[in-house]
């Protein structure tokens, strides 16, 4: 059995994998992080673009809250190594 940081390296690749693929197939892929509020995460779109996002109970629907500048989305990019 893995260490624990065996099992976070797996799944950090999984992920990136997961998010690389979404993007490439035009779809958004959404980033969860502990300093936004419960209800609220950020969603990447293939077009670089970075906005939070409000999503519903159900995780069916989301409202957009925001749309980042590039300077955030250039911070957040680094904070979770999008790239």
């Amino acid at each position: 059995m893995g260490t624990i940081e065996e099992l976070k390296a797996v799944s950090k690749t999984v992920v990136q994998r997961l998010r690389k693929q979404k993007l490439s197939d035009g779809k958004p892929f959404l980033v969860w992080a502990k300093s936004l509020p419960k209800e609220q995460s950020y969603l990447e779109y293939p077009d670089k673009s970075i906005k939070i996002v409000s999503v519903s109970d159900s995780l069916r629907s989301f409202v957009v809250v925001r749309e980042l500048t590039e300077f955030q989305i250039r911070a957040v990019r680094e904070e979770f190594d999008l790239y």
